[in-house]
């Protein structure tokens, strides 16, 4: 019996990080952290639809051109579109219900469901998505200024070579960043959703509880966010390197102009914000998972308060990355058409260039037409000369 003893505690042990029971918690912690954990997927779950809808109207407002005639951009833009939606709904708003347990707080109730398989695949879908995203996100970034640095025209555009240089990275970057954790056993539960996690929660920094599956995850998961970081930064970089490309070309213009005649920065304004845009609304949602990777690569654990805080942040952002996306796309579209349309009023300009459908006319169709000759959410292609300066 007595050497039983050391066994049976191992179990306990085993038992409470690999799927902690309420009994386990004190009833005031359990009570105070239950309803935080809970609010947290709820608002995961509102904004992963969200985020959803809103890359569904991107990608259904692309799908109006046949994809013969479609540019390079909305190639990119459409494949974006099309990755947002799965992640989100497989990420954000399924969340638990395939992980098949939780880590912390919530072990049971409407919000669990799921099993080993299904918690893998979820993993496999949210990883690929990710990886599919930031890496079409950062060459469309690239794009926008080669276009307007090199003069790219829409012929050149059509070039195999080109497209494949824009196209292929970001299938075979999701492709090596999601497969192989496939045959390590990686993907697991967290506290979300399940992604590149060890299993059980915590095991490595648990000295009698054996990690039995996933055992380097966690350097798999800081190499995915350490590379999420990357391609923010290149999309940061590309964007300056446009604005500044565009600000050249209107100051060459400055020559021809009459003594005293007023210089124009039109298009390096509005280019500069809407690069902005585009950089934002990549990194605002990241930004609480850039604070967790530093906290990680430094070893060191937050504070109760500041965890919270973080969370909930990152609750409230990171789901709208493909809301975000949509409102770059949408909004210099929205812009031409209100100009246009000052008689109408604010929500129907909006619902026309959404092309949603409402009662008082037929816009179904209108989104399309509002707004044919902008193409793109930074570079008007309409013409033939990429790099005439012209952006929206």
């Amino acid at each position: 019996r007595q050497q039983q003893k050391p066994a049976n505690t191992t179990s306990r042990h085993q038992h409470h990080y690999h799927k902690m029971s309420s009994s386990h918690i004190p009833a005031e912690e359990y009570h105070h952290y239950l309803p935080i954990e809970t609010s947290l997927h709820i608002l995961l779950k509102i904004g992963g639809a969200i985020s959803c809808i809103s890359s569904f109207l991107l990608a259904r407002h692309i799908l109006k051109k046949k994809w013969a005639g479609m540019s390079l951009q909305s190639m990119m833009l459409l494949g974006i579109s099309v990755m947002d939606v799965i992640g989100s709904f497989f990420g954000y708003v399924m969340g638990l219900w395939m992980s098949g347990e939780g880590i912390y707080y919530i072990q049971s109730g409407p919000l669990i469901a799921g099993d080993t398989q299904t918690c893998t695949a979820q993993g496999f879908i949210l990883t690929f998505a990710f990886t599919y995203f930031l890496t079409a996100y950062a060459g469309l970034g690239a794009l926008y200024y080669l276009m307007v640095r090199r003069g790219w025209s829409k012929n050149q555009l059509k070039s195999n070579k080109i497209r494949a240089a824009f196209l292929l990275p970001p299938v075979i970057a999701a492709l090596l960043t999601s497969v192989p954790p496939l045959f390590y056993q990686m993907y697991n539960p967290s506290l979300f959703y399940c992604t590149l996690n060890q299993y059980p929660n915590n095991c490595e920094n648990i000295p009698d509880v054996p990690c039995t599956r996933g055992e380097n995850a966690l350097i798999v998961q800081r190499a995915t966010l350490i590379y999420a970081l990357v391609c923010n930064l290149v999309v940061i970089v590309f964007m300056v390197l446009l604005i500044f490309s565009v600000y050249s070309q209107e100051k060459k213009s400055d020559k021809y102009l009459f003594k005293g005649q007023e210089k124009h920065r039109d298009n390096t304004t509005s280019t500069a914000w809407q690069g902005v845009r585009y950089a934002g609304a990549l990194t605002i949602p990241y930004l609480p998972l850039y604070v967790f990777l530093g906290y990680m690569l430094h070893h060191r654990a937050m504070g109760n308060g500041s965890l919270v805080f973080w969370l909930y942040l990152n609750a409230i952002l990171t789901p709208l990355l493909g809301f975000n996306n949509a409102c770059v796309y949408f909004y210099p579209r929205y812009k031409a058409h209100r100009k246009s349309n000052e008689d109408k009023s604010k929500f129907r300009c909006v619902s026309d260039t959404l092309g949603i459908g409402l009662p008082w006319k037929s816009s179904w169709t209108s989104g399309a037409n509002s707004d044919s000759n902008l193409t793109e959410p930074l570079v008007d292609d309409s013409g033939d000369g990429g790099g005439s300066g012209h952006v929206i």
